[in-house]
């Protein structure tokens, strides 16, 4: 804030001002809505063992109440966020060692792909599995990227928050 200051005063000593002024409010106004947004995910770094294939399961259910996503809005209004589920090549997250990148996205969703979290709350979403029962995905070890990230509430919004956790499993044996 110190620095936006010095720089308006050394503008306006210039004698710049009509030109200044603009470009002034808009560096407040930028500032002021990046200190306003805040976006938290919590989401455990563990490998889920012997993931079943064939049957829909709940992310919790494999691992612990603690392995639901967590995100928090820091900010001071309710925002709505994006939940996906993406390869790491997508992302360029780096592979956990003996891990390959997950064969298809669609085997991880959310409970809901868009969610929308009050201000200064947390909101916790469920993920579920579902990898075909097909003989080459027995006894495999996959790596996905779960990105947060918020929506564009209004046209004129400037920045979008995301966030990116890994989920590693490995499925179970015939």
């Amino acid at each position: 804030m110190k620095k936006m200051v010095l720089l308006m005063h050394n503008l306006l000593l210039r004698n710049k001002l009509e030109r200044t002024v603009p470009i002034l409010l808009s560096l407040l106004f930028v500032s002021y809505a990046w200190a306003a947004m805040g976006l938290g995910v919590d989401f455990p770094e563990t490998c889920l063992e012997n993931v079943p294939l064939g049957k829909q399961v709940a992310v919790s259910k494999l691992g612990t109440e603690a392995m639901k996503l967590k995100i928090e809005n820091k900010g001071e209004v309710t925002t709505a966020y994006e939940i996906n589920v993406l390869s790491s090549l997508e992302t360029k997250a780096p592979l956990r060692e003996g891990f390959t990148d997950i064969a298809e996205t669609a085997w991880i969703w959310p409970e809901n792909k868009e969610v929308s979290v009050a201000g200064k709350s947390t909101k916790v979403v469920e993920l579920y599995m579902k990898i075909p029962k097909k003989k080459e995905y027995y006894n495999k070890k996959y790596q996905a990227v779960i990105e947060v990230k918020t929506k564009k509430n209004r046209p004129e919004e400037l920045f979008v928050l995301a966030c990116q956790v890994r989920i590693s499993f490995s499925t179970s044996k015939p």
